[in-house]
């Protein structure tokens, strides 16, 4: 996916020269497109609500179609709030350069002198904590990476789950040694998040409010749950399984807030992309310093389908795309940036089914090609194929057991072979394989993030081979009843 929307970008700037392309404003054909295309969004994906804004130089788009509860009516804007997801990453990052910028920190300093007490393996031995950095935190190279770190991540939502969601990691194993190369991990930035309230003196979230949020003047932006129930704007979110689009309250990760829980509306976030490009005068000064630092991205390490990561923003080369996704179990969104055309997209939906590409479509008809299509996303057409195999394998597996029992009480006179037993004892061997798998997956992970046909679908498969094997075994007892 990402590697598309990087693909695409990159041929859209190549194609406009570099030029920075005006829109005085929408067209009434461009505004019906764009509303059409989500219409067609929440409809084909089954989101419930979709919400973006467009800001081109100094004017802003709001579009949104869908609900923000669809049970109770409540219809989608932009004052509608969403969870970030990852994009929260970037208001981490700088508030933890912010903390740089005033002098109480710097990033070249080791992880250690902020977490004493924090120690990483590689390979079973000590990681030498001297070599690991906050820049190797903040740029996704210290080793700690999604496939290996972030399935353990505690649940709840008290004042000391960010600590030990931190102290959850030490003595992990890495997966590669620190600075080597930029592989994600989304616990990274929960460790940034600590080291700020060590820091600051504050909890992560009176610090990103107090000195993030309110001189940005992001008033409709928040940390704590509970503070966004209380505007009545909170959106619900949704997950989809088997054909279906229902309510889901997942469980809360509050000591994972500082890389995915931030929660916020697109009528902040279209301040939030003009604060990036420079478009939003009335902040600090300081945060100009420390909004250049955060798009600068590691160059020291490999890219990443072309891309390097920055303070929560992944950038190419010359940062003329400056973009992030995200996604939680029940909320999916997407922000792209395009200075030098001054022109930024940000989509928020609740329901991680959503085909985040559908930002590209938006510039698409920003620049005039009004005919776009929504496609299913990944996710949504992995659902669709695994919840029809499991309808199909388990019509199958009753099938095979009918027609073993109608074998066994008919006695049909079936010889028994040497090929008949070895094609038993493999499809019993499989059956046993199928069932150990569905024991040893981590359900629990596979629950809240994922579409549960990813269990059906093996647990079906376990079925058919056991019911196959009694197709077979039912032929091997009526030839010893013979006997």
């Amino acid at each position: 996916m990402k590697k598309t929307i990087v693909f695409v970008l990159s041929i859209l700037i190549l194609f406009s020269g570099f030029a920075t392309q005006s829109y005085a404003s929408l067209s009434d054909t461009q505004s019906g497109a764009i509303q059409a295309l989500l219409d067609d969004a929440s409809r084909i994906s089954g989101v419930p609500g979709i919400s973006i804004s467009i800001l081109v130089d100094d004017e802003v788009f709001y579009f949104s179609s869908g609900y923000a509860d669809r049970d109770s009516g409540v219809s989608a804007s932009e004052n509608t709030l969403y969870e970030l997801a990852s994009v929260s990453k970037a208001f981490t990052g700088m508030g933890i350069l912010l903390l740089e910028e005033q002098g109480l920190l710097s990033m070249t300093d080791t992880v250690q002198k902020y977490l004493p007490w924090f120690t990483l393996q590689y390979q079973g031995k000590p990681v030498d904590m001297q070599s690991l950095t906050l820049n190797n935190f903040l740029h996704h190279t210290s080793g700690l990476t999604n496939g290996r770190h972030s399935q353990n991540i505690p649940q709840g939502n008290t004042p000391d789950l960010l600590q030990k969601t931190v102290e959850m990691l030490v003595d992990a194993e890495l997966a590669f040694p620190p600075g080597e190369q930029y592989s994600y991990g989304t616990v990274n930035y929960d460790v940034l998040g600590l080291v700020i309230e060590i820091v600051s003196g504050q909890s992560y979230e009176d610090f990103m409010r107090e000195q993030v949020f309110q001189p940005l003047g992001l008033h409709q932006t928040y940390v704590y749950k509970e503070d966004a129930q209380a505007t009545g704007q909170l959106a619900q979110g949704y997950r989809s399984s088997f054909f279906k689009t229902t309510p889901y309250n997942a469980p809360d990760y509050s000591g994972n807030k500082p890389a995915g829980y931030i929660i916020s509306c697109t009528k902040d976030m279209a301040r939030w992309m003009g604060i990036q490009m420079g478009i939003v005068k009335d902040i600090p000064e300081i945060f100009h310093t420390v909004i250049e630092k955060s798009h600068q991205g590691d160059m020291s390490v490999p890219a990443v389908n072309e891309m390097y990561y920055a303070a929560g923003w992944t950038v190419n080369a010359n940062q003329t795309i400056i973009e992030h996704p995200g996604g939680n179990p029940n909320f999916g969104t997407e922000v792209i940036i395009l200075p030098n055309e001054r022109t930024a997209v940000c989509l928020l939906t609740n329901g991680a089914n959503i085909n985040r590409s559908v930002v590209l479509k938006v510039k698409d008809i920003l620049d005039g090609n009004l005919t776009q299509s929504y496609e299913i996303s990944g996710t949504q057409l992995l659902d669709i194929i695994l919840s029809s195999t499991t309808i199909i394998l388990c019509l199958l597996a009753v099938l095979f057991f009918i027609l073993g029992l109608r074998r066994r009480k008919t006695n049909e006179r079936q010889p028994m072979t040497i090929k008949r037993i070895i094609v038993t004892a493999i499809l019993l061997i499989a059956t046993i394989a199928l069932c150990i798998m569905c024991c040893a997956l981590d359900w629990p992970t596979i629950l809240i993030w994922q579409t549960y046909s990813i269990l059906t679908a093996l647990i079906s498969s376990a079925l058919l081979t056991a019911s196959i094997t009694w197709f077979v075994y039912t032929h091997l007892y009526n030839a010893s009843l013979r006997k």
